[in-house]
């Protein structure tokens, strides 16, 4: 695992990502509150991984405006919130994957998690547990498909054939979350993007 986190920061700071390791989610927390210091709002997209650092707990207590869609439950509500996402100082995201050859590969419903990570505020910060990384962008795309879209749709309750298999079965379904893929091959040219590699198991 160390040789694979060895190549998997060389390969995402040879793509212009900020790429750094911390041995543990406290480490991480610290490192976020290291590096939020100076702005004012702190995005969050629909992340488990980012939630179990503690770091918007932390945020909110040192009086950061947290822009946390999961905390809403009006609808109106929450797409405000995730429209202000994508202008915030600091956007804090997970990954579904990252790539031992320098990518993010990430696959979602609405489209303001990734929007956010590729364009609009000062600083991106993605953090991802070393359960994360795979081989390839093809790689990522698998364990998408085989991992993190039918856990999630699990924990949502979604009514779609992963949840039910536990694996994409490339679906119509109304509450389908897979409609959106992207591939960050090189850091988008007007954002700043850091990538936490935590060695503990986070997220799905």
């Amino acid at each position: 695992m160390e040789e694979r986190v060895e190549k998997t920061i060389k390969s995402l700071q040879e793509h212009g990502f900020k790429a750094v390791y911390v041995k543990d989610r406290e480490e991480a927390k610290n490192l976020i509150l290291e590096m939020a210091k100076g702005f004012h709002t702190v995005g969050v997209g629909g992340t488990s991984t980012v939630r179990a650092t503690g770091v918007l707990e932390a945020l909110k207590k040192q009086g950061y405006e947290v822009l946390d869609h999961w905390t809403e439950k009006d609808p109106a509500k929450i797409l405000e919130i995730r429209k202000a996402q994508m202008t915030s100082d600091v956007f804090l995201t997970g990954s579904n994957a990252v790539t031992m050859t320098g990518e993010l590969v990430n696959r979602e419903g609405a489209g303001n998690r990734t929007n956010a990570m590729t364009f609009g505020p000062k600083k991106v910060i993605v953090v991802a547990g070393i359960n994360k990384i795979v081989e390839d962008v093809p790689a990522g795309l698998d364990r998408i498909k085989k991992i993190a879209a039918p856990k999630r749709t699990r924990e949502l309750n979604m009514q779609t054939p992963c949840a039910e298999k536990g694996v994409c079965c490339d679906c119509n379904s109304p509450q389908r979350i897979c409609r959106i893929t992207i591939v960050h091959e090189r850091k988008p040219m007007l954002t700043d993007v850091t990538i936490i590699i935590v060695g503990e198991e986070l997220g799905n």
